[in-house]
């Protein structure tokens, strides 16, 4: 067997690009700006001091007032553009509040529905805690965190998570190739994260979804390699630590041993001979998701139920009232729509506009639609191997129904829960199901893929940053806007602008290759058939 093929250069330029993107993102989206980041934070600095550690019980925990120092924008959905250009409240750089001077550790208040001033729940102790432990170590590798400014601290913790979503973009490279996809084909896998600007947003803010996504595209990845024919001990044992690892980090991890067990069912018909191994590789992946599971067991046993209420000390009532005759189709449209379009951009005004970026989304959900119904159709890859890869996404689109339909019943919420980046852990198998789809392209065509997924990103890119720079930055008067809006995003940054224009100028200098690179391939003459042999990957695919 030959030696695995070394990693493109240019797929390397994409990691960087990806990780430009990101570090860009964590100046354009304000602090507090991405779903439940506050509470996130927050929940990292408690454990950091040990108010949240032991892990607390649901109903228990509050958001402190000391994390308000990290922002200046509202943490709830806005009323409207926040032409932030025209603010002068923002104190210099170095001169911004701290964690001890907005208050520390005190519970934050706010007005509640009756009037009266009641604490701030922290719901996200749901959560099991090995995301907020490890964010907690990173914290305390800044001297004297609760002094310092805390959007500098902030910014580190952002940082932290664009690093943690860093391999994504080789993740997607490996499984194609694995795949024995056709050049250039796992090139466009990797440049796919960048064509969904909401996933490049959450990477490049805090939130436990990173470490699930990063998690899930390395099982993705292991997955793969069972279904070709790897039914390794080593490849369980490492698939069996990554499932334990999700499952200590978010609830949608619960579908990974469903997803598993249907791999190792794939293989073990699909290599009758080895039937023996795959049991015993299987085996060996559920013995090492025991430290997982023991989690989900403990709420069960403390709690009475799978996942508690963050908010509750004791779960909440959810008696049906509402039926599908109380607007069961407005929930049903709601649901599909805000899929979506959260899957793709973020709605930061929940205004729930069809602008540029609404449309972007529609494009790309198209396109990827087009590209699986190909890959079924005409068998690029295994259908059955296809099917296990796809089978996350309608996993996690229905336990997300599910929890959104029973708040829907319970309370009449026709909005509860539906957040297109829940859907991010499926996120490898089906970008890479839908790419699978070129493969059935005439070669000149298919070697123009990259080229056109990287013109879609940047599509993408452009209409939702329109959005968000009209809804954040731009100033309420027209002159001078551009100027107006990039001299603020300088001045909020917490660290002195010149990093800010190194990562913009990187990131640009890094497009600019990675566009010649996959411009030059789009161009190139088909290679014969010694080169195609040459370049044949080693692994066995079987036939579907």
């Amino acid at each position: 067997m030959s030696r695995p093929r070394a990693v493109p250069g240019v797929v390397w330029l994409i990691v960087l690009l990806h990780l430009a993107v990101m570090l860009a993102q964590t100046a354009v989206f304000p602090n507090v700006r991405s779903p439940d980041e506050r509470q996130h934070v927050d929940l990292v600095l408690q454990v950091r001091q040990g108010d949240a550690w032991p892990w607390p019980a649901p109903g228990t925990t509050y958001v402190t007032q000391g994390v308000t120092a990290g922002g200046f924008v509202d943490a709830d959905s806005l009323d409207g553009p926040q032409h932030l250009a025209d603010r002068d409240d923002v104190p210099p750089r170095g001169e911004r509040p701290s964690y001890r001077a907005a208050g520390g550790p005190a519970t934050l208040t706010a007005q509640g529905p009756d009037g009266h001033e009641a604490p701030v729940f922290n719901q996200l102790v749901q959560h099991p805690p090995l995301y907020y432990l490890l964010g907690a170590g990173v914290v305390g590798l800044v001297p004297g965190w609760q002094d310092a400014p805390l959007d500098q601290v902030w910014l580190l913790l952002r940082w932290w998570n664009a690093l943690l979503a860093l391999p994504l973009p080789l993740l997607l490279f490996a499984t194609a190739r694995r795949l024995r996809l056709p050049e250039p084909l796992p090139v466009a896998a990797a440049l796919a994260p960048l064509a969904v600007p909401e996933l490049t947003h959450l990477e490049s803010a805090v939130n436990n979804d990173n470490l699930l996504v990063i998690l899930g595209a390395c099982a993705t990845l292991l997955v793969t390699r069972v279904l070709t024919g790897d039914l390794t001990r080593r490849t369980a044992l490492l698939l069996g630590l990554v499932s334990s690892l999700a499952l200590l980090t978010k609830g949608f991890a619960l579908m990974f041993p469903a997803w598993i067990l249907l791999a190792y069912l794939v293989a073990a018909w699909r290599y009758r001979g080895r039937v023996r191994s795959a049991a015993t590789s299987l085996l060996v992946v559920a013995v090492v998701t025991v430290p997982g599971i023991a989690w989900w067991v403990r709420n069960v046993v403390v709690h009475g139920m799978l996942q508690p209420h963050g908010t509750h000390a004791t779960p909440p009532d959810l008696t049906p009232v509402h039926g599908w005759s109380d607007g069961g189709l407005t929930w049903l449209g709601r649901f599909a729509e805000r899929m979506v379009t959260l899957f793709f951009v973020q709605d930061h005004a929940a205004a729930r506009a069809h602008d540029a970026s609404w449309w972007a989304a529609r494009v790309a959900l198209v396109l990827v639609v087009a590209g699986i119904a190909a890959a079924l159709a005409r068998r690029p890859v295994p259908r059955l191997d296809a099917l296990v890869l796809l089978f996350p996404v309608p996993a996690l689109a229905g336990i997300v129904a599910r929890g959104s339909w029973e708040q829907f019943a319970a309370f009449g919420d026709l909005g509860a829960a539906q957040q297109g980046r829940y859907l991010y852990t499926g996120l490898v198998g089906l970008l890479v199901v839908a790419l699978a789809g070129a493969a059935v392209l005439r070669p000149r065509w298919r070697r123009a893929v990259p080229t056109a997924l990287l013109v879609l990103a940047g599509g993408m890119h452009l209409a939702y940053q329109y959005d968000v720079w009209r809804l954040y930055w731009w100033p309420a008067h027209g002159p001078g806007a551009l100027g107006s809006a990039l001299a603020a995003v300088g001045h909020w940054y917490p660290f002195p602008a010149a990093v800010l224009g190194a990562v913009a100028a990187a990131g640009t200098a890094l497009a600019v290759a990675v566009a010649v690179s996959v411009a030059r391939t789009a161009a190139a003459p088909p290679p014969d058939d010694a080169a195609r042999r040459r370049a044949a990957d080693a692994d066995p695919v079987p036939a579907a």
